[in-house]
């Protein structure tokens, strides 16, 4: 229940969030990589502004439940320093360190969420104190052989609406973008930039609400981990 009030409550705020300005944080990089034993990694954090903000970065283990994303707070990272005051035009460097540097049998997946928030003393129109929120993946590789993604892909009925289902049964996560659906009255695209990931032993699914389908699908041409894949829609299971 708690994994599910959580991430329910991040999607919310993040929704709910606004200001009329650009965001004035910037951040690099914006995925993360670790090697089996590294002890941490660090993040440049960036105010482009010409007001003064604060940066909170706050660590959560990343999982894949039912289809959807799922994030709990963990302490196996910590971020120091958690909230850093940066200056109009200036940088901030936060080291993001691991607890256990031991080899993991198996890739672990995180997110740094990374929020804009007002300097000490500005006012603020309500109660929602961020300004931006980003979602920086971390991965830390698992011991060994890195493996690849083993994907698998079909097309799924859910409430009476049909669904891109991909399943993940390799040992890396995959990152999935510029996603094309072929059937035999042509491509459908779904998605010019990024669509999502799906981490390794895990299944995700999106609607195909929003696209129409030219008949029965056939296929799929993607962008997975930066190469381009062509795979068949396998029949739903």
């Amino acid at each position: 229940m708690r994994r599910v009030f959580l991430c329910a409550l991040t999607v919310s705020l993040a929704l709910h969030a606004s200001s009329p300005d650009a965001a004035s944080l910037q951040i690099s990089p914006v995925s993360i990589r670790l090697d089996a034993t590294e002890a941490g990694k660090t993040i440049e954090l960036s105010n482009e502004g010409d007001q003064p903000i604060n940066a909170q970065v706050r660590v959560f283990s990343w999982d894949q439940v039912d289809e959807k994303e799922s994030i709990v707070p963990t302490r196996d990272l910590i971020a120091s320093p958690p909230i850093a005051p940066i200056a109009p035009g200036a940088k901030q460097v936060v080291r993001v360190i691991r607890v256990d540097r031991t080899a993991p049998p198996a890739e672990r997946t995180y997110r740094l969420l990374i929020d804009e928030l007002p300097a000490a003393g500005a006012e603020t129109a309500n109660a929602v104190q961020f300004r931006f929120r980003y979602s920086v993946p971390l991965f830390i590789s698992a011991a060994g052989e890195e493996g690849a993604p083993e994907l698998h892909w079909s097309i799924v009925q859910k409430n009476g609406q049909p669904f891109l289902r991909v399943s993940n049964s390799g040992k890396l996560h995959a990152q999935l973008s510029a996603i094309t659906i072929r059937t035999a009255s042509g491509d459908v695209p779904l998605s010019s930039g990024l669509l999502g990931y799906v981490l390794a032993g895990r299944v995700r699914a999106w609607s195909l609400a929003d696209i129409k389908l030219k008949g029965a699908a056939s296929g799929v041409k993607a962008s997975v981990n930066g190469k381009p894949q062509d795979a068949r829609i396998e029949p739903a299971q």
